[in-house]
């Protein structure tokens, strides 16, 4: 297997057309947009409106690097390399952010004007003249989504975990259009995860089942529903919700799991897809994970690796090259489609639903259901493994584990470790090593701050509204 992955990157390498890296490209302003007040004359320009917000969340800023690649590197399994990192994220895998950095700020920023323009659809689709009432459910319904993912996100990062305090001041709860006079409050987190819960409710009776899972359809409702409640943990519902979200689909075999990451598969539920003219380039999963072509940055932790058995098909996803990095595994689960930048991002899946499904009835006291889940990712790749016959903490630890292993890379491991409060413990090749518990006065790390410039700019908030550990 190592050495079809090695012969994967020198296709690769000689099939990349390299660009030149540079901010000249980005713009602020699209020339082809829509004026605010014309956006609601017809459908077409409607449609156009929301596929503009699908590209606010896949913006590098965003969706498409800043979150995935952030969650990763605030765990202890994956870490930016100590020399030839460009410079990125170097801050967030110390866990040393200020509220005026620009990886506390961009995302913040990003997520509320998505939010903005869900809004606006949500408000207005209503009133499109020559939309049909399905035509206005299906837009409305994916503007539902569209703003519940990017609620639960922002929560995440920036609100400490409802299991900690459900009630805890959260992020800005808006859901306006128009000029808006006032700031908002952060609202309680209960507040924030209830409007969530509704968004997605309403999203599943008015959405149904797309082919084409570059948008959210009532499966991928289905999905962020089951994310939502495993953060409260209602461990019935998103054990229900991530069957719905699963329901048929087969997973990745082998063979395709080693191009599975790069393009959508048959257990796809949800994807981003980047391409040179959404100025991804450089900026995106492969370019930091892929070991040539772009800053192929990151590295895993030998720990984790070891973590892998050797039937573990998955533990081909780490090498070690003397040529490019002697002493870190490099990560080849990420790869561009014949150049640079050029791929997909698989942001929800069906071994992610399979997984909450696992830890759920494990939680439940359901200990059978809980090992079949957890054996239907596991025998994918080591077809020889044992279904787990554990109970108990023993098996929601191995269902944990196994998030770990399987999800790596995909933007999950920092708010596993906030959710369920676990201890952080950053060893072995990390170059910044970390070890705290819940209990201890660092766990604030665990949480972003308020970016500075959003309490600079609403006049509802001061210095005193700023999260602990950065006031």
């Amino acid at each position: 297997m190592k050495n079809r992955i090695k012969h994967i990157i020198i296709t690769t390498v000689l099939g990349l057309i390299l660009v030149g890296c540079s901010n000249d490209f980005l713009e602020l302003e699209p020339t082809d947009s829509i004026s605010e007040d014309k956006v609601f004359d017809s459908y077409v320009t409607a449609n156009s409106a929301l596929i503009g917000a699908y590209n606010q969340l896949s913006s590098f800023n965003f969706e498409g690097l800043y979150n995935p690649i952030m969650a990763d590197i605030m765990g202890e399994d994956l870490m930016v390399n100590a020399v030839d990192n460009w410079n990125w994220f170097i801050s967030v895998y110390q866990m040393d952010v200020l509220p005026n950095y620009v990886y506390v700020d961009n995302p913040w920023w990003s997520g509320y004007k998505l939010i903005y323009d869900a809004n606006n659809i949500i408000n207005n689709a209503i009133y499109i003249p020559d939309a049909t009432t399905e035509q206005i459910d299906n837009l409305v319904g994916q503007a539902r989504v569209l703003r519940a993912y990017t609620w639960l996100k922002l929560a995440q990062m920036y609100a400490p975990a409802y299991t900690k305090d459900p009630d805890a001041p959260s992020i800005l709860l808006n859901t306006v259009t128009g000029e808006i006079k006032s700031g908002f409050q952060r609202a309680p987190l209960s507040e924030v995860y209830a409007q969530i819960e509704n968004d997605l409710l309403a999203a599943t009776n008015q959405l149904k089942e797309n082919s084409d899972k570059g948008f959210f359809d009532l499966r991928a409702a289905h999905a962020v529903l089951a994310r939502l409640y495993l953060e409260m943990g209602n461990w019935s519902s998103a054990r229900d919700h991530a069957k719905l979200a699963s329901e048929g689909l087969e997973l990745m075999d082998i063979n395709t799991m080693f191009s599975g990451f790069n393009r959508r598969n048959s257990e796809t539920i949800y994807t981003i897809a980047y391409t040179q003219d959404d100025n991804n380039t450089y900026l995106s999963i492969p370019s930091f994970y892929w070991p040539v072509g772009g800053y192929s940055s990151m590295r895993a932790d030998s720990e984790f690796v070891n973590t892998f058995t050797a039937a573990d098909a998955r533990k081909s996803f780490f090498l070690k090259v003397d040529d490019i990095d002697p002493d870190r595994y490099l990560i080849v689960k990420f790869a561009h489609n014949n150049s640079v930048g050029n791929a997909e991002r698989i942001c929800i899946r069906a071994s992610e639903m399979l997984l909450i499904e696992a830890e759920c009835e494990a939680e439940l006291g359901n200990f059978s259901e809980a090992q079949d889940a957890l054996y239907e990712v596991q025998r994918r790749s080591n077809p020889g493994v044992s279904k787990s016959t554990s109970t108990g903490q023993t098996l929601i630890d191995e269902v944990l584990l196994e998030r770990r292993k399987e999800l790596f890379g995909e933007g999950f491991r920092w708010n596993d470790i906030k959710r369920r409060q676990l201890p952080f413990h950053r060893a072995g090749e990390h170059w910044v090593k970390l070890s705290f518990t819940a209990q201890d006065p660092d766990y604030y790390r665990m949480t972003f701050p308020i970016p500075q410039s959003e309490i600079d700019a609403n006049d509802a908030l001061d210095n005193s509204d700023q999260n602990i550990g950065y006031k």
